[in-house]
């Protein structure tokens, strides 16, 4: 098993600047090339590594300038990539560290930072995987500086080992980018739920969040405001 690895899909304009500024800059190695677009990816056709970091570019109808950090995996339907109802296992140490770099050194970019929800695959790897992503539109995914923000993040990652003292949780309820869980900074947050898809969780489900959040979770977070009436 190898250690990091850095991975990018061939056609995404942000991941190949993301990765082209960290052989120029930082770190050239431990990076692959995918031909097949991540989310769907069902079978792994590298060394599996101890973790895996995507980088990428993130897409949404709103176009607003985001730098974003969370783990794939589906609640329900498996409607961009990966199984119904499956998880990878997200590496809650890595994931925080990422968003805590981010939002330590770049919050002057005018991007939002946060931690987006557990969503879209792959789900069929049994290493933790995680993205880190420049959003939401094409004139983001070309910004130099943006890119060069996640380069680095990835490149501290490589270099410098997460803090394990942080005790890790699960998150469940709020919107899809966790403006609240992403300012808290004495956990390190591995899968969340958001409450659009709390009619998903079950028992089996509750038990994925926890069998495939990395190191193991001690704690639940809820956000109280963020569940609904139901």
């Amino acid at each position: 098993m190898q250690d990091l690895l850095i991975l990018y899909y061939e056609k995404d304009v942000a991941g190949e600047n993301i990765v082209k500024i960290l052989r120029e800059n930082f770190n050239d190695q431990w990076i692959e090339k995918s031909e097949e677009e991540i989310l769907y990816m069902n079978e792994w056709p590298f060394d599996e590594p101890s973790v895996c970091i995507v980088a990428s570019r993130h897409k949404s109808e709103s176009g607003m300038p985001s730098l974003t950090v969370h783990s794939p995996g589906n609640f329900g339907k498996a409607e961009s990539g990966g199984s119904n109802r499956e998880l990878s296992i997200a590496p809650a140490l890595y994931l925080t560290d990422a968003l805590k770099y981010l939002r330590e050194n770049f919050s002057n970019l005018g991007y939002e930072i946060s931690f987006e929800v557990t969503h879209h695959g792959p789900t069929a790897f049994d290493f933790p995987i995680m993205f880190i992503e420049v959003g939401s539109s094409e004139e983001q995914w070309k910004d130099i500086k943006a890119c060069s923000a996640v380069a680095e993040t990835i490149d501290k990652l490589i270099e410098n080992k997460p803090d394990k003292r942080l005790p890790v949780a699960i998150g469940f309820g709020g919107g899809h980018y966790c403006r609240k869980f992403s300012r808290i900074e004495d956990y390190a947050l591995g899968h969340i739920c958001p409450k659009y898809n709390l009619p998903n969780i079950d028992e089996e489900m509750l038990q994925k969040m926890i069998s495939r959040t990395f190191p193991g979770p001690e704690f639940t977070l809820v956000e109280k405001k963020g569940l609904g009436k139901e």
